[in-house]
């Protein structure tokens, strides 16, 4: 209560503060009195020394700092091959601040990097988000992307490893700002084939702007890919080996060539990942008819994938003013697995009348290619500027599945013949994109506005067969061809201005929607098309330079995937499968969010969601046949309110943390499942990750977290925590590094998950291989030193990487 009231007092704060915005300039010479260009300028708070702003001096050694809140500054300025050197403090008003030239004395000896005092933290806020750095974590060396993305602020996985942010399912997914248009399945089975060392930052907002698109519940996730800047040739090799119950391990490149206004860059991967998922479950379905039966299964899957990754481009800086980029991507991903399960089945819990033995072998080749072209002119030096973007992604992936059931007797003897089914389940995915954006200075705002269409074709294609008479034949009623084809159209319109410290956005995108749901099987069609208008607006407030406060609202929305609009079910095994619903329809969320941020470094997210016609997961059950499946349906609304504080702290000289800490509370009320719901719950997220600088040469890494247990719409998710621990030595070189790291050291990252709701009756245990011991070799290589020629002959360094 006293944080809201404390958040209330500021929002008033907002509206009689008079404190008026600055600008910081200066320039940077060498003891020769010449100007140096390329310097990278950092305004420091006084007090803590919080990184606020970064510039670069021009060709005349010239910075501008703009937009600067009142309060007590230091600008530091550093540059490869020099002293790092600070200006004396600066008292920031309204008015602009000239700084005395600050003078760069040169280093001794050439050194391969420089320390800013000011230096980037594992998390930071800037612009509404919050930004996990993981470029050199010690726990994220040698992971996959989907294990670097759930260590973000606020997010987490569900039982079935799909992300979700503030506890909530729908997170819009994006790659250097890119959609990625992929289900939840899909997007995980892509994460997880991503080599996690090509990532350098993590951004989670719950805010959304008119730019950005519509879709997405509760906020954006956007993977950030590492991108040298090093003048000459620069790469870095990897090489990771991990062991839990069974070996893995992955190898990268990557290599970058900048001259002059080119660049070219190209990255690749391999990895080879076995994994063991040990499942527990338990169901009852009640029959009068039948009387009630007991499902207890225990299964061990057994996953193997060999995944290569591949990345290369090439940007060319046309002109001063114009750059284009263009690149190419892809992954190949070659799954098998072998699913063995064991399942009594009886009136009750240890009083069997059969058992069923079941093996699934399954070969499932995950491909995905990706061609993005970008040009940006510069159309003015006040911002203004017009960007084309195109993107064609095509997934191409098949999937062969045999299924081999045998049922058995109490007394071991078989009950009837062996039962062998097998399917192929070829799906082709395009997706093309193409937008422009046009940013402009009007008045004494921005004007931001673009237009966007995309296409996306998916053509499912199941073909299912059972072994009769020493011969395969169709399995009648079980085939699937199933096209979805979307098409949506958009256009935005953002203005942007400041009146002193007070920030103020306000913007509207329009989206109009096609969609053709067909089921060749059926021979039914569903065809949508409908204009949505998603409005937006945020107030942004700097009090002082360590207390900002922003309020935002947007409309967003969600649309069912092609899986979830398929009417044909989808076996999962012989008595549990998925089912669409072809009248599932598109979930629309209003957001709030109220920020609050504290010293440049302590960040508190108040937030409300209210979703109407929600897509949520329900269940049905066949009491005759025994069969269970999971389905969508549209509940009536659903209200989720979060609070998210993410705090860092310096201990000493060698410790920092940083604690993220999210109070959930999720309400659903509506129609579901056969019942009506009408239930909330609160849960608890807490993640602190601990870093330690033990010498110049040696750091560990400490992570614990902790999700409490919680009511999910009909499920119940029971608690789970877990330990993670690592050490990074750096050796004298600079370009050699070992990273030893291990995860779930306590084997407590269990997904267990029951139901008890209306006629279901289920529980389920899962353990997904977590706790592993991983070792991580990395080398640089190349022209990492940058030289030029200095007036009084000595060789510097003279580039920096940013």
């Amino acid at each position: 209560m006293r944080i809201i009231l404390n958040v209330c007092f500021l929002l008033v704060t907002v509206f009689t503060a008079q404190a008026q915005q600055g600008e910081v300039s200066g320039r940077v010479f060498n003891e020769q009195q010449e100007p140096i260009a390329n310097v990278s300028i950092y305004l420091l708070t006084a007090k803590v020394g919080a990184l606020i702003k970064t510039e670069v001096t021009d060709e005349h050694g010239r910075y501008v700092i703009k937009n600067v809140s009142p309060g007590e500054f230091v600008v530091q300025a550093s540059s490869v091959g020099y002293e790092t050197s600070k200006s004396s403090l600066l008292k920031v008003a309204s008015q602009s601040v000239t700084v005395d030239d600050i003078i760069l004395k040169p280093e001794s000896q050439a050194i391969d990097a420089v320390t800013v005092e000011g230096q980037v933290p594992l998390v930071q806020q800037r612009d509404g988000k919050l930004i996990l750095n993981v470029e050199n974590s010690t726990l994220a060396a040698g992971n996959n992307a989907l294990e670097v993305v759930r260590r973000a602020p606020g997010v987490s996985v569900d039982k079935d490893e799909n992300l979700q942010l503030m506890g909530q399912q729908g997170v819009n997914v994006t790659i250097d700002g890119r959609q990625t248009y992929m289900s939840g399945e899909q997007l995980s089975t892509f994460l997880k084939s991503m080599n996690g060392d090509q990532i350098k930052s993590v951004e989670v907002s719950t805010i959304r702007s008119a730019k950005e698109d519509a879709e997405g519940t509760v906020g954006t996730i956007n993977i950030v890919l590492k991108k040298n800047r090093l003048e000459g040739f620069n790469g870095s090799f990897l090489a990771s080996g991990a062991h839990g119950k069974h070996a893995r391990g992955n190898s990268s490149l990557n290599l970058s060539y900048k001259k002059n206004n080119t660049t070219v860059f190209g990255t690749y991967g391999f990895t080879r990942n076995k994994r063991q998922f040990d499942l527990g479950l338990e169901r009852k379905i009640p029959s009068e008819e039948v009387g009630d039966r007991v499902f207890d299964q225990d299964a061990s899957l057994v996953e193997t994938n060999k995944t290569h990754n591949y990345r290369i481009g090439i940007e060319q800086k046309t002109s001063e003013r114009n750059t284009m980029l263009l690149q190419f991507s892809g992954d190949n991903d070659r799954e098998s697995s072998v699913n063995a399960s064991l399942t009594n089945i009886g009136p009750e819990l240890g009083l069997v009348d059969s058992v069923l033995r079941t093996v699934t072998n399954s070969r499932t080749p995950f491909n995905r290619y990706s061609v993005n072209f970008n040009n940006e002119l510069q159309l003015d030096t006040l911002g203004g500027k017009l960007i084309f973007d195109f993107d064609w992604t095509a997934f191409r992936n098949d999937a062969d599945i045999d299924y081999d059931y045998k049922t058995y007797l109490p007394d071991g003897n078989l009950s009837y013949a062996p039962e062998k089914w097998r399917t192929g389940m070829p799906v082709d995915i395009d997706i093309y994109v193409g937008k422009i954006d046009f940013i402009k200075k009007l008045g004494k705002g921005k004007l931001e506005s673009g237009l966007k269409y995309s296409r996306v074709k998916s053509d499912n294609n199941l073909a299912f067969e059972r072994f009769v008479d020493n011969t395969w034949e169709d399995f009648e009623g079980r085939q699937n061809h199933f096209i979805y084809t979307e098409e949506i159209a958009a256009g935005y319109l953002d203005y942007n201005r400041s009146f002193g410290a007070t920030d103020i956005k306000l913007g509207v995108r329009a989206e109009y929607t096609f969609s053709d749901a067909h089921s060749v099987t059926n021979g039914v069609t569903n065809k949508r098309d409908y204009l949505d208008f998603f409005p937006s607006a945020s107030i942004s407030h700097a009090v002082n330079e360590n207390n900002i406060i922003s309020l935002s609202y947007a409309r967003k929305i969600s649309r069912p995937n092609y899986r979830y609009l398929n009417p044909m079910p989808y076996y999962i095994d012989k008595f549990t499968f998925m089912l669409g619903n072809p009248y599932l329809r598109p979930q629309y969320t209003d957001g709030f969010t109220l920020n609050y941020t504290l010293y440049k470094m302590f960040n508190i997210t108040l937030g409300t969601d209210i979703t109407n016609d929600a897509m949520v997961e329900s269940m049905g059950q066949d009491d005759i046949k025994g069969e269970s499946w999971v389905t969508r349906e549209n509940l009536a609304r659903t209200v989720t309110s979060y609070l998210n504080i993410n705090a860092p702290f310096r201990i000493g000289k060698i410790w920092t943390m940083n604690n993220n800490l999210t109070t959930i509370y999720m309400h659903f009320n509506g129609p579901i499942a056969g019942e009506y719901a009408d239930l909330g719950s609160v849960f608890f997220q807490g993640r602190s990750t601990n870093n330690f600088k033990l010498t110049k040469a040696l750091s560990a890494e400490l992570a614990v977290d902790y999700n409490s247990p919680f009511l999910y719409n009909i499920y119940k998710i029971h608690a789970r925590w877990g330990t993670d621990i690592g050490i990074n030595y750096n050796f004298k070189d600079e370009r050699n590094s070992l990273k030893l790291a291990a995860t779930d050291i306590f084997r407590t990252q269990q997904n267990n998950v029951s139901t008890d709701f209306g006629q279901f009756n289920s529980m389920i245990r899962q353990y997904n291989d977590n706790q592993t011991v991983r070792l991580t070799y990395t080398y640089k290589f190349g022209n990492l030193k940058q030289q030029i020629r200095k007036r009084d002959s000595e060789s510097e360094e003279a580039s920096r990487a940013r």
